[in-house]
């Protein structure tokens, strides 16, 4: 009998809960650009002297399925105000939206002119078990995009992990690539999708493929918290 190692129980469970829902949080593209309040949010502040960051990604950036105030953009806004900082954090997530789609919005994020950039996406590309090679591209020439803006702004890249359903090979393939990234684009990485949080049920909406507010906190006070309040203190 093979015996499998806790890493890999934990990713085949985590693979199971993510085919069961569906999709991870997988919809057309276009499905909520309607809703999407990034381009007048943007604007509105454009002229406020704070530190602008602007979170740019997927549904697990919008925060599907939840109160805009339980978004994880929303909850780090909170976070670095009660830690003294003054920013304006705009969520300019779109649900279904792929590593291709994100290329496409590059252009307007970048025109915003954000002091800092979290990109957060690929999770779709997984699902779908597009072409690593191209979503690693997409990534690439969307943060080439966004370094050109007048802003220069600080990158943060945020890891995401693809589920077995395209095999290990392409997992194997997928999670690489954002450490790959970071290293030739010279931007910084932070885990955003772990299978520690997304296998804690008090972590994840009824999908069980969604954070919830409480999922979204932990992610924020874990990986992301301490490396943005470095860099705002180097700012």
């Amino acid at each position: 009998m093979v015996t499998l190692s806790k890493s890999i129980i934990g990713t085949l469970i985590l693979t199971a809960l993510l085919l069961g829902a569906g999709c991870l949080y997988l919809q057309p593209e276009n499905t909520l650009m309607n809703n999407y309040s990034g381009q007048s949010q943007a604007k509105s502040i454009a002229d406020e002297t704070v530190y602008t960051i602007i979170a740019f990604g997927d549904s697990l950036t919008a925060g599907y399925g939840l109160p805009v105030a339980e978004s994880y953009p929303a909850l780090l806004q909170k976070s670095l105000t009660d830690s003294g900082f003054t920013v304006k954090v705009i969520n300019a997530g779109v649900s279904g939206e792929t590593s291709r789609g994100n290329l496409e919005r590059a252009e307007f994020i970048a025109k915003q002119k954000p002091d800092m950039i979290l990109l957060g996406i690929g999770g779709n590309d997984a699902l779908r078990a597009l072409p690593v090679t191209a979503t690693k591209t997409n990534i690439v020439d969307t943060i080439k995009i966004l370094e050109k803006s007048e802003s220069s702004p600080v990158i943060i890249l945020l890891a995401m992990q693809a589920p077995l359903n395209a095999g290990f090979a392409y997992k194997r393939s997928f999670d690489a690539i954002y450490k790959e990234i970071a290293k030739s684009e010279s931007v910084q990485v932070v885990p955003f999708i772990t299978t520690e949080v997304f296998l804690n049920s008090e972590y994840v909406l009824p999908d069980r493929v969604h954070l919830n507010k409480a999922g979204y906190q932990k992610v924020i006070d874990d990986y992301l918290l301490d490396v943005i309040t470095k860099k705002l203190k180097n700012n």
